[in-house]
């Protein structure tokens, strides 16, 4: 059997309140933003997830199956879902309107809009991380740590529809 063997150099950790050891960080994590950076992440995240939107609904027409479309549209009515509550965070924070475009991608064959898909939301998931461990505000860390793990999720759909599509 396993037996532990406590080192001198922790003796005494666990009897302290810190460890000298122990490096406590500051928050927020990524360093703190000023609310003009933040208000850029909003609106950047509300192009972002209409550009996504827009994405999907294409990509869904060329979908191949039932399993297909079902992901898809899941993530589809996601981002429609992840555009509103951006955008009513930002008018909160603003009371304006914001002002966005969809700039539409070319779709390449549909294996290939799957992998951009996949590696978009993964790119976003690490945005969105990057965003909540940059405020101390709770609004923002909540609204973007929901969508955060939605955008994982969507991660994990297109890597699944991506790797069912054989080999040409």
């Amino acid at each position: 059997m396993f037996q532990y063997q406590s080192s001198e150099k922790y003796n005494n950790c666990f009897d302290n309140k810190f460890c000298s050891n122990v490096q406590i960080p500051s928050l927020p994590l990524k360093g703190p933003k000023s609310f003009d950076q933040i208000l850029r992440y909003i609106h950047k995240s509300i192009e972002d997830e209409a550009n996504a939107a827009d994405f999907y609904r294409r990509l869904l027409k060329e979908a191949p199956n039932k399993l297909h479309c079902e992901f898809i549209q899941h993530a589809y009515e996601d981002e429609l879902e992840h555009l509103q509550i951006f955008t009513k965070l930002y008018q909160y924070y603003t009371d304006c309107d914001p002002n966005y475009c969809v700039a539409p991608v070319t779709l390449p064959c549909y294996k290939e809009a799957l992998m951009m898909a996949l590696i978009g939301e993964l790119n976003t998931v690490e945005a969105y991380r990057n965003v909540q461990l940059s405020t101390m505000d709770q609004v923002i860390i909540d609204t973007f740590y929901m969508i955060m793990v939605d955008e994982q999720g969507h991660a994990t759909m297109f890597s699944t529809l991506y790797n069912s599509i054989p080999c040409k």
